[in-house]
């Protein structure tokens, strides 16, 4: 340790003792909190005296005080030492640094830190390293493919591992990855892939269709894979021979090369079994190391599509801080001549509740008076968000000829959705609610709380304090603040704790909780994206729903892969999630953009679904001017 860690070691030992003011300890407790013997503390002070940090009078025997004056303040001597830190690209340590000291002084740092994220690059004898630093706040729980459900871990997965199918949202067709081709019987039931030759999974096997059979076995064997029901349709997989792999399947799904594209079907190598902090895969990247502070992976050199450009990707958990967007890329980019980059995130932010609990959320009535508390547009303008925009849905920039077909259609449910258990609405219903109380044109406050306190009032509910769990975050705490003041209008009482979602999915937070404020990422492929978020247990919505209601939606989800047309499939998914809307079991509540910001010389900057860059087409045109052996090129990459 150095001899400033050493000071501001003991400068925190007293937290409430201000610079030049005396204070009265023992040698003893001076050697406790310096962690060291008498000797060797003896040592340490004389170096802070040295250096003009402290004056010290010291008092030995039994019971008498020596006299200690702190001359440096703990935020200087942290500011140095982080300087030095960051000069000597030690961010780890530097991290360390800022995660020890009080959180009030953590802000007036982290733009130091903060300046290290986005792409460096040095020259060595060894060659020139391009290293891209991403920052981000959501802990990794699993990067088992049949698991993760954080778009962060989903990230991670897209880079180390690939898939037999991949989606080209451009063009919006499924095209060869691991595989080169694949055909079906007439009747959808028989499906067969042909594999690349020679493609290498990262501890050197080589791909065949063993892989992708125990890829597919493992998920259905395991009675609790929260992805089995996505897969629900294979009745087994047979290898032909080593680069041929069949599945044969209990019912019709045209749907199949879609659900290979899935991230859950990525494939995974026979030979080792998975580990799910430090998986093996085929991908770009290959994951050499997974510390709760810091993830790392490394390019991989035998990629079959191409070396990526990227050497390294580091993924830094950084310390909790205030800071907002405007101040993080205005430390960053002080000159403002960052290229920006706009990413509408797929999918949006909605409430549910916990239907696995009793409770007045049983009631009908009382989620629909809820449903008007939750006024989509009314909360938009309420929060002036420039970046937010009012929800009815979870599926944004629908098709259009497809969206304006399931928005138009006749309140009669066509003879497919029929087929939907969830509940009917007619004007005769006295559970009947208008169509303008489900989706406002801008309806005033008073008109939607008036609503709210109508249904209230016909609910069961008898005063009791209702628990609503919210994902943890400035934005969404705020949007709960709002909701709770809107609930105290009408009577309603209501408890907000935020949580953390990665324990939320993987180990059960919101069991006691009532109502659920949280939002879903959608990819590329909306379709895809909505059958998962019925058939993926490890969905919040899935988590919170109970058993009848999952069946139904995984039954109903059987019916949409027999469908062939892959705009009804659509339709019929929109028409699901406006039962589920009806019922008032989703209450959409706005969707949103992100603002990337990145130095000019990184190249095709394109933002993946999930949030990432794409490191398989990322690229750095190195400054002319750079300066000496090492350059940096910043980025804001929003946090997960």
């Amino acid at each position: 340790m150095e001899v400033i860690e050493h000071y501001m070691q003991l400068r925190m030992a007293f937290p409430n003792a201000g610079e030049e003011e005396e204070i009265h300890t023992t040698i003893g407790e001076l050697a406790e909190h310096l962690c060291c013997t008498m000797r060797n503390m003896n040592l340490i002070m004389n170096k802070f005296m040295n250096h003009g940090w402290i004056n010290w009078s010291p008092q030995r025997g039994r019971g008498r005080k020596s006299v200690l004056i702190f001359c440096l303040p703990l935020l200087q001597a942290a500011q140095e030492r982080l300087d030095q830190l960051l000069q000597g690209n030690k961010l780890e340590e530097a991290y360390m640094l800022v995660s020890a000291l009080p959180f009030s002084m953590r802000d007036m740092l982290m733009q130091g830190l903060q300046g290290q994220f986005g792409l460096r690059s040095d020259q060595s004898a060894r060659g020139r390293l391009d290293t891209l630093r991403i920052p981000q706040e959501t802990p990794f729980e699993t990067l088992d493919p049949t698991q993760a459900a954080m778009w962060g871990e989903v990230g991670i997965i897209a880079e180390v591992f690939d898939r037999l199918v991949q989606y080209n949202a451009e063009r919006l067709v499924c095209e060869p990855s691991l595989a080169v081709a694949w055909e079906s019987s007439q009747e959808g039931t028989v499906w067969t892939f042909y594999l690349h030759k020679g493609i290498r999974f990262h501890h050197g096997k080589i791909l065949d269709a063993e892989d992708v059979r125990y890829t597919f076995e493992r998920i259905l064997s395991d009675q609790e894979s929260p992805c089995r029901p996505l897969f629900g349709s294979i009745l087994r997989v047979e290898t032909l021979d080593e680069l041929t792999v069949r599945f044969v399947l209990r019912f019709p799904n045209y749907m199949f090369p879609d659900l290979m594209s899935s991230m859950n079907a990525s494939i995974l190598p026979c030979d080792i079994e998975v580990d799910p902090m430090h998986p093996i895969g085929t991908g770009p990247y290959r994951l050499t190391r997974n510390h709760p502070k810091l993830l790392v992976l490394d390019v991989f050199p035998s990629y079959f599509r191409g070396r990526a450009f990227i050497d390294r990707v580091e993924i830094w958990q950084l310390p909790q801080s205030g800071l907002v967007e405007s101040v993080i890329k205005q430390n960053l980019f002080p000159d403002g001549q960052a290229r920006l980059v706009q990413h509408e995130v797929q999918g949006g932010i909605y409430m549910t509740f916990n239907m696995r609990k009793e409770g007045p959320q049983q009631d009908l009535y009382f989620r629909q008076a809820v449903q008007q508390l939750m006024n989509s547009q009314e909360m938009v303008e309420a929060l002036a968000r420039t970046s937010v925009q009012a929800a009815y849905s979870l599926v944004r920039d629908k098709p259009g000829e497809q969206w304006r077909t399931a928005q138009t259609e006749k309140n009669e449910p066509s003879q497919q959705c029929e087929r939907l258990n969830f509940l009917e609405q007619s004007e005769d219903d006295p559970l009947f609610l208008p169509q303008e109380a489900r989706k406002p044109s801008g309806p005033s406050m008073d008109t939607s709380l008036v609503r709210a306190n109508k249904l209230l009032q016909r609910s069961c509910y008898a005063g009791q304090i209702m628990k609503v769990w919210v994902e943890e975050g400035e934005k969404m705490e705020a949007d709960m603040v709002w909701f709770a003041q809107r609930c105290e209008r009408i009577g309603l009482k209501v408890h907000v704790m935020p949580g953390n979602p990665v324990n939320a999915v993987y180990h059960d937070e919101f069991a006691s909780f009532d109502l659920i404020y949280t939002g879903e990422v959608f990819d590329e492929h909306p379709t895809l994206s909505m059958l998962t978020m019925y058939t993926f247990q490890n969905t919040l919505l899935l988590i919170a729903l109970d058993d009848q209601r999952k069946s139904q939606l995984e039954n109903e989800c059987r019916h949409v892969v027999m469908i062939q047309d892959s705009a009804e499939r659509l339709r019929m998914l929109i028409a699901l999630e406006k039962r589920l809307i009806q019922e008032a079991l989703l209450l959409p509540a706005y969707s949103f953009r992100e603002e990337h910001a990145h130095h000019a010389s990184l190249q095709d900057y394109r933002i993946l679904s999930f949030g990432m860059p794409d490191l398989r087409r990322l690229w750095v045109k190195r400054s002319s001017n750079a300066n000496g052996d090492t350059a940096s090129y910043p980025a804001y990459i929003p946090l997960w």
